[in-house]
């Protein structure tokens, strides 16, 4: 009896071994009539094609792979949405003498100018890391903005400008006396051109948890070099008047100072990194960069009545010596974002940049200082589509130059003797 159940069970292991081989042969030959079946591309398909391999042979030559990868999708179209906005803190201080007191005492007044945030409601479509967006102020809470920002592998370039006029301002005396002015009619401009240079560029990708041009397959980091340009102006354009007085009211708080300018240059380093649990499906990304602000041109603007301005062909604006030669400053940036699929992704940034200036005592015997953030947020949800590689691979098996097939889409990276904790996280050499 128990030679039958022996000889029964081989037989069913016999009979289920040959049933799964012949599923996997149906397979197999579903697989290879579906790729005869595939049309032919055209020769303009497979140019495109070959150009689209030798873009993705530039994009990742000299980086390690097994860090950065390129996105199985090369086309991108997103929706944005952001909000910018500025903290501006303008002071004015001043020797006083106070009834009562033994001497002069140090008084000042400071402005503290918050603008409405905006909403800005945009798009965004490129390819790999090429592209070009628009957005659209929907709540009107800026006059002018222009921004734009494109970078490679290992250095980048962010521009912006911005001027803004919906903004709230509050009088601070000495911390201690608030008064609330509600909208006013300041008006404050922005601009910034930041350079950043990645010296580990072959592991870590600046690019990857912003724009999403790449992906960030094991977690890195990266010392960043950083030259800026800054430029910030307060126009403090007042329409309310001194009773019995035809001064402006907050140009007078401020010692009769109507504009302060400051233009900086900026050189820097700083450090970011990219953090992903699960090879890249979701990206934490942080970077921050102290600034040493090594050249300014500053100005300032005073209160003359129009009897005197109506006879000059501008107002007048005259140099402000800064109370330190160098001083520091800096910017950060915070990202998070996440490959739902290799055809849907969602993004979240936000960044930062701290601008300030501090003077000698004026003309007018009173020091100025500016205190300056500007800030924006944005998410997205985009949508990759286009040829994947595998349709990629079998368009160009099929073509006439087979060589195409098997060119390295990047370089083996070499040995090194430097400690992979340096080469991972803060430096390492091109490739």
């Amino acid at each position: 009896m128990k030679r039958w159940i022996v000889i029964i069970v081989a037989l069913v292991c016999v009979f289920f071994a040959a049933w799964a081989e012949d599923v996997k042969a149906a397979k197999a030959v579903e697989q290879s009539q579906a790729a005869k079946a595939e049309k032919t591309p055209s020769k303009g398909l497979l140019f495109f094609y070959r150009t689209g391999r030798w873009v993705d042979n530039y994009l990742t030559r000299g980086i390690d792979t097994s860090y950065i990868a390129l996105p199985e999708h090369s086309w991108r179209l997103a929706y944005t949405n952001a909000m910018v906005g500025v903290h501006s803190t303008l002071s004015s201080s001043f020797l006083a003498i106070i009834p009562g007191s033994s001497g002069p005492e140090e008084m000042t007044f400071s402005l503290l100018n918050r603008t409405t945030p905006s909403v800005d409601l945009g798009f965004y479509a490129g390819y790999r890391g090429f592209g070009f967006g628009y957005s659209w102020d929907a709540i009107n809470a800026y006059a002018q903005r222009l921004s734009f920002s494109f970078g490679s592998k290992f250095i980048g370039i962010d521009f912006g400008i911005q001027t803004s006029t919906n903004i709230t301002t509050q009088v601070i005396l000495d911390n201690a006396y608030k008064w609330d002015q509600g909208k006013t009619n300041i008006v404050i401009t922005n601009a910034s051109l930041n350079i950043w240079y990645a010296l580990n560029a072959a592991h870590y990708s600046h690019q990857a948890a912003v724009k999403q041009s790449y992906i960030q397959k094991k977690s890195a980091g990266s010392l960043l070099l950083h030259l800026a340009y800054q430029s910030s102006q307060v126009d403090l354009q007042d329409t309310v008047k001194i009773p019995g007085d035809e001064r402006p009211l907050i140009p007078s708080l401020m010692s009769n100072i109507t504009a302060v300018r400051t233009r900086q240059i900026a050189i820097g380093i700083g450090y970011g990194i990219n953090y992903t649990p699960n090879k890249g499906k979701v990206v934490l990304h942080a970077s921050a960069a102290a600034m040493l602000v090594t050249y300014s041109v500053n100005l300032i603007s005073y209160y003359f009545p129009d009897s005197i301005t109506n006879e000059l062909p501008s107002n007048p604006m005259f140099n402000l010596e800064p109370s330190f030669p160098v001083h520091v400053t800096g910017n950060m940036r915070a990202a998070v974002s996440w490959e739902i699929n290799k055809w849907v992704h969602l993004n979240a940034w936000a960044t930062g940049e701290h601008i300030r200036f501090r003077s000698k005592p004026t003309v007018q015997e009173n020091v100025m200082s500016l205190k300056n953030w500007n800030w924006k947020v944005q998410a997205s949800v985009g949508v990759r589509f286009g040829a994947g590689k595998d349709r990629l691979q079998r368009a160009l098996e099929k073509s006439s130059q087979p060589s195409e097939v098997s060119r390295q889409t990047s370089e083996e990276p070499k040995k090194s003797r430097i400690p992979e904790w340096i080469t991972g996280y803060f430096w390492s050499p091109k490739y």
